[in-house]
């Protein structure tokens, strides 16, 4: 009998990965092949759209997370008959990928300018082509079973004819505009950012408490407002108080003046003031703070801008500021009030910040043109879908977050200003900025409009310089691959079954795409969303590539293993949590895996070239019953509810504990004392059934324990398809 190694070695999940792409079985019109042979049931097909990594370099420990879970549950779908879709793709990532390129570009003594916005873009795309294969690589490696055939980039030209046509419906339908909002603004990266490209950070700051003295002096000195943006005052257009503090209520509807400025603003009343904040009155920047525009919306305040694209102080406010950094703008404006009286106090504090993700630069909220998506009557529609659960998002918690998010939902900002993505197709007549200067004072009347076009439409038109938002593209993933690929796809494999993510990009995605879908298909784009926990860098921060404290995947698996880190996910990246690296318990897995390597060498060992027929003959009756086979399918049973219940951890908990404590300690301990043919057959059998229930979660020592079992004529065919309901 043919020696089996001692020991399972990782190495080997390579070649096992090879067969199974070489199966064909990747592919669902291959497994729909192999059940037709078979004269098995074919059942309806199981589609995953996978969520695109971004291209543009190597996957971190988060990212392939979810992919684990997508493959989990492809291949316990297609072991049961059903045809099985992973499809894969690529996001071109518009800010992320401009920013990394623009460094590698700098790094070699180039600016992006210098190539000009043609030659940068074709770079880019060659960039992240190149680095696509790096992503796939690590996305293989942990064993998701993709059908490649089918992958995509979120910039292939089939894909942007079909942004491009959703943009054109909703233009010549009013859903999208261009509008005038607050945004959040990067004044280093020079583009508008979603809040989730976003973070927070704490450091160190001032609490300033600034006297606005009442335009009527009987009325007293003035009130006391607190910032920790001195340099804002200067657009301020209101100070508001909440109309219950008995402090202010005489006050408002009166006038109070700007210091420096010298410019007079009302007292508003608003009950979003917090009475206990500062002295309980604040000033109301609508240009310059998100909560201040929506007060600014309530009340009708002017909205003045004071800080430029640039970070730079702007707008009308005294020459002496005009062009100065913010901070230095902070700075001078503290000692000119000291010198007027009007400086009550200062207190350093260490307070939240809102900066970019990619380049630590704090966010300025700025009123800016940008173009705009009408969400309202798109998020009704999805609204109505949740409430009918022809969604479902788990855990459960996680959908009436997502209808609060739909109930409360703002414009979506879909401009970014930036060279690569799709590039926004409108021209305007007579250029943007007159066209901008048009909606700024529609009472005069100016020859300009904006047309949907791909190519120009002639003389005196002005191209759309900005991008879409990267989310407007991703979020026509499930549907646009599907109409694009191969002939007969989106009828077939369209709506899809389950979506799967971390819970930080809900709103941003899933959200995002069950409006859109909806919108271009009139279904859903899948009937689950599973939200999974963030994996976190080991001191609990979240992994990012531009902070430089993100794990590869590869390296943890060149040491444990991917089954090993496949069980950590399973365990530890609970629905809805965050879970940091915890090595010493992928290490614990590895032991794990070994178990299984170890136990099933034992069984095979011990059948030698003379007990193997008799334990074929065993096989071949296939009438095994007892306790232990009852146990197993009960095993079995557990593991499926947990599976089809969305909870993998138990099912995680629950496979370590029947395979490592009763298959090894107490029936393999048994079988040890009585190793007849008889019972060798049994615990084969019993061994056949966990590994197959296994398989989704482990796949790369189950399927190589199965083929050991090939070898000897104990079992057929592949793990990763579907056997005999008994084998």
């Amino acid at each position: 009998m043919k020696e089996i190694p001692k020991a399972y070695d990782s190495v080997l999940e390579k070649n096992i990965y090879e067969k199974w792409e070489k199966s064909g079985y990747f592919s669902p019109e291959k497994v729909e092949e192999y059940l037709n042979e078979k004269n098995f049931e074919i059942k309806k097909p199981f589609v995953i759209s996978l969520p695109p990594p971004n291209a543009n370099g190597v996957l971190h420990l988060g990212n392939t997370c979810g992919y684990s879970f997508h493959d989990l549950l492809g291949r316990f779908y297609r072991m049961r008959g059903y045809p099985t879709l992973l499809l894969p793709g690529k996001d071109h990532a518009g800010i992320q990928t401009e920013t990394v390129f623009v460094k590698i570009l700098r790094e070699k003594g180039n600016e992006k300018k210098d190539l000009g916005r043609e030659k940068f873009y074709k770079q880019c795309y060659e960039f992240c082509i190149n680095a696509a294969e790096n992503a796939r690589n690590e996305e293989k490696r942990t064993g998701l079973s993709a059908d490649w055939n089918r992958e995509f980039f979120t910039l292939d030209p089939k894909l942007t004819s079909t942004v491009y046509s959703t943009f054109e419906k909703m233009f010549k339908e009013k859903l999208v505009y261009r509008g005038k909002r607050i945004i959040n603004f990067c004044t280093n990266c020079s583009t508008a950012l979603a809040d989730i490209d976003t973070t927070h950070e704490h450091r160190r700051g001032i609490f300033a408490y600034i006297r606005y003295p009442f335009v009527d002096k009987k009325l007293g000195k003035g009130i006391v407002v607190a910032t920790t943006r001195p340099e804002t005052m200067l657009g301020d257009t209101a100070v508001a108080v909440h109309p219950d503090d008995k402090r202010y209520k005489k006050f408002v509807g009166e006038k109070i003046l700007i210091p420096i400025a010298n410019r007079e603003i009302p007292i508003i009343a608003d009950r979003s003031v917090d009475m206990e904040l500062g002295g309980g009155a604040v000033k109301v920047t609508p240009a310059h703070s998100p909560i201040d525009f929506e007060i600014g919306l309530k009340h009708n305040l002017e909205v003045l801008n004071v800080i430029d694209e640039k970070g730079l102080m702007t707008g009308p406010i005294p020459k002496k500021y005009v062009g100065m950094e913010t901070i230095a703008c902070s700075k001078e404006l503290v000692k000119d009030l000291d010198e007027m009286g009007l400086l009550e106090k200062i207190e350093k504090i260490d307070h939240e910040v809102v900066i970019c993700e990619r380049c630590d630069t704090a966010i300025q909220p700025m009123v800016s043109y940008q173009w705009f998506v009408d969400t309202k009557p798109l998020a009704k529609k999805a609204l109505s879908i949740l409430e009918k659960k022809e969604t479902e998002v788990l855990p459960r918690g996680q959908m009436k977050s997502l209808q609060n998010f739909y109930e409360q939902i703002e414009p979506w900002c879909i401009s970014r200003q930036l060279w690569w993505g799709h590039r926004i197709p409108i021209w305007y007549k007579g250029g943007k900025k007159k066209y901008d200067e048009s909606l700024e004072n529609p009472e005069q009347k100016v020859e300009t409009e904006a047309i949907f076009s791909i190519e120009s439409p002639g003389e005196g038109y002005e191209q759309e310089t900005d991008v879409f938002d990267t989310w407007f593209s991703s979020g026509q993933w499930p549907f646009s691959t599907l109409q694009n690929g191969k002939t007969g796809d989106f009828e077939k494999y369209y709506p899809t079954d389950v979506m799967i993510h971390g819970r930080d990009i809900l709103f941003w995605w899933s959200a995002r795409m069950i409006m859109l879908g909806l919108y271009r298909t009139g279904n859903t784009p899948f009937s689950k969303v599973f939200v999974t926990g963030m994996i976190l860098a080991p001191d609990g921060s979240k992994m990012s590539k531009s902070r430089d404290n993100t794990v590869s995947p590869q390296s943890i698996i060149e040491k444990y293993g991917a089954d090993a880190l496949r069980l950590w996910y399973y365990t530890d990246s609970l629905a809805g949590a965050n879970a940091p690296l915890r090595e010493e318990k992928i290490k614990g897995n590895r032991f794990f895996v070994n178990k299984i390597w170890n136990a099933s060498r034992f069984v095979l060992m011990n059948i030698d070239d003379k007990s193997i027929d008799e334990v074929k003959k065993y096989l071949g009756k296939n009438n095994f019953e007892g306790e232990w086979v009852k146990h197993t399918k009960e095993f079995e049973k557990e593991i499926e509810n947990y599976v089809l219940d969305y909870k993998f951890h138990l099912a995680a908990e629950r496979i370590r504990e029947f395979f490592w404590h009763i298959f090894c300690d107490e029936w393999i301990e048994k079988v040890k004392k009585d190793a007849t043919s008889e019972n060798l057959a049994l615990l084969v059998y019993i061994l056949k059934r966990t590994l197959k229930t296994m398989h989704p979660f482990i796949p790369f020592i189950t399927e190589s324990v199965w083929q050991e079992l090939v070898k000897l004529s104990l079992a057929e065919e592949m793990l990763i398809i579907r056997q005999k309901e008994v084998v």
